[in-house]
């Protein structure tokens, strides 16, 4: 059984679609994701994957890129994934990219924060929860892979108050987001654009879950 990790509840509805495989979801929030990840072990996971969206660092990544991960860096370490894994993966998708992916603790929301977390790491993109997946599969011994989706590119900002529109399940709040442009009128622009780019990504994950279970490697 393939154990899933994802930080969103839109994520965790397309994961669910996946053959042979437990899903589930840590609105964001690390703690909480390496507690499911540790659930998932405790269900009989034979492998972990971390799944959904990301953010980009590097330039040449593009909106709706699917990146399937070589590596995974973090404040406090590094882990491998599965190379044949991520291999077998990305040969069945498209144009799949390749490389290192920053598990950050918090939001990484500015362009300027986003090229010196580029320059910092060497990793092409950015989530928060594969850093998660990666502590407890080195813990647990298992194989490690991440498939994510880019939704916003190095030249986009992320309004902050992204992280507070999401609830504990995962899934957005529209009270709270409106609440917040209510207030804050000049982020509207930056949140249209990662609205589309999200959607864009999580159209991409849908179109290649069906290269993800068991059954498919």
């Amino acid at each position: 059984m393939i154990g899933i990790l994802c930080g969103l509840d839109s994520e965790k509805r397309i994961a669910r679609g996946i053959p042979g495989s437990a899903v589930v979801c840590a609105a964001a929030q690390p703690r909480k994701a390496r507690d499911l990840a540790r659930k998932l072990v405790a269900l009989g996971a034979t492998k972990l994957l971390s799944f959904g969206i990301a953010g980009s660092l590097d330039s040449s990544v593009r909106l709706g890129d699917v990146f399937v991960a070589t590596r995974v860096a973090s404040e406090t370490g590094q882990w491998p994934c599965d190379e044949a894994w991520g291999r077998e993966i990305a040969k069945k998708i498209p144009h799949a990219r390749r490389g290192g992916v920053f598990g950050s603790e918090i939001l990484v929301p500015t362009i300027g924060e986003k090229d010196a977390l580029f320059r910092k790491s060497g990793c092409a993109i950015v989530d928060m929860e594969s850093q998660c997946a990666a502590e407890i599969a080195s813990e647990a011994s298992l194989p490690l892979a991440v498939v994510r989706a880019v939704c916003d590119d190095a030249v986009m900002n992320v309004p902050p108050f992204v992280m507070a529109a999401i609830k504990e399940d995962g899934s957005a709040s529209a009270f709270r987001a409106l609440a917040y442009l209510f207030l804050h009128p000049g982020q509207t622009s930056d949140l249209l654009k990662v609205m589309r780019g999200t959607n864009r990504a999580l159209n991409a994950l849908a179109g290649i879950k069906d290269f993800l279970g068991e059954n498919a490697l």
